[in-house]
């Protein structure tokens, strides 16, 4: 019996996609980082009252 290459190929493909997806998922899912102003309202449970940007200059120092 020959091996189909062409399957192959497709179920490779077909299963390395929904593998890169799943870990996507699952890293953003892990991700407890606070991102915004809404993500701190959200996890004290108080308004937030300023933010500070971040200003960047062309000059290092």
């Amino acid at each position: 019996v020959k091996p189909n290459k062409k399957l192959n190929v497709l179920l490779a493909f077909v299963v390395g996609l929904m593998a890169a997806v799943g870990l996507a998922f699952l890293l953003e899912f892990l991700d407890n980082t606070i991102k915004t102003s809404s993500d701190v309202e959200e996890l004290l449970g108080i308004p937030v009252l300023g933010v500070i940007p971040n200003y960047q200059t062309g000059k290092q120092g």
